[in-house]
């Protein structure tokens, strides 16, 4: 029989890794050559998830695998720069800033 989760845990939890476990399926979602998925921060439907305040406009969640890992300074699809990364530990998730070239 398993516990029911710790309701703080799990907050604190989804406030450390902004980017949600489900990669996103949709018109909304760019998938690069690398094929990691791209999405838009303010255009992924958030439900029970701590959004940042200080996520710009050109904030940017990315999943990748672990031969993929998005690097600062690398260009995305041709036009964006990442100008800085977020990841918690080791997960194959993060939060990205792109700043035009």
């Amino acid at each position: 029989m398993s516990r029911p989760p710790n309701p703080a845990s799990v907050f604190k939890r989804q406030y450390l890794v902004q980017v949600p476990r489900k990669r996103p399926h949709g018109e909304n979602a760019y998938t690069d050559a690398k094929k990691r998925v791209w999405i838009k921060a303010s255009d992924y439907n958030v439900g029970n998830f701590s959004m940042w305040e200080e996520q710009g406009p050109n904030s940017y969640y990315v999943w990748f695998n672990r031969k993929t890992v998005p690097e600062e300074g690398e260009v995305i699809f041709g036009k964006w720069k990442i100008a800085s990364i977020y990841r918690v530990e080791l997960l194959l998730r993060c939060v990205v800033e792109l700043a035009d070239i």
